[in-house]
């Protein structure tokens, strides 16, 4: 699968947020797409959905632990924690940092935390 590797704009984090609601909703009543999702959430994705995410993105969902759900009683969802990982890059050498620091800035689309 290829990215486009577009920087998100606050579009297509709405468009995430919908495609996302909607693999739920169909992870809830199609066991063949929900083992789709944890398989593969990008390709399962694509594949039902025809969304093709422009991140450049590890994108991993998750089996439920037996807590994990709607609480009828509370009338709350206990819900797993999300995670987030980021990669730091080897330090440069020292009479290059102030370069290595302006190139991995201006590569913003790539990486998500990136100032542009």
């Amino acid at each position: 699968m290829s990215f486009t590797n577009n920087l998100p704009s606050y579009e297509s984090l709405l468009e995430f947020q919908e495609v996302y609601l909607r693999a739920i909703a169909l992870s809830w009543r199609d066991e063949e797409f929900k083992k789709a999702l944890e398989d593969d959430a990008l390709l399962a994705l694509q594949h039902y959905f025809a969304y093709k995410c422009p991140w450049n993105i590890n994108l991993n969902v998750v089996a439920p632990g037996p807590r994990d759900g709607w609480d009828k009683q509370a009338k709350k969802w206990n819900l797993p924690k999300n995670s987030m990982t980021f990669g730091v890059p080897l330090k440069p050498e020292a009479d290059e940092e102030c370069i290595a620091l302006a190139a991995y800035n201006d590569a913003g689309p790539t990486y998500l935390f990136s100032c542009c």
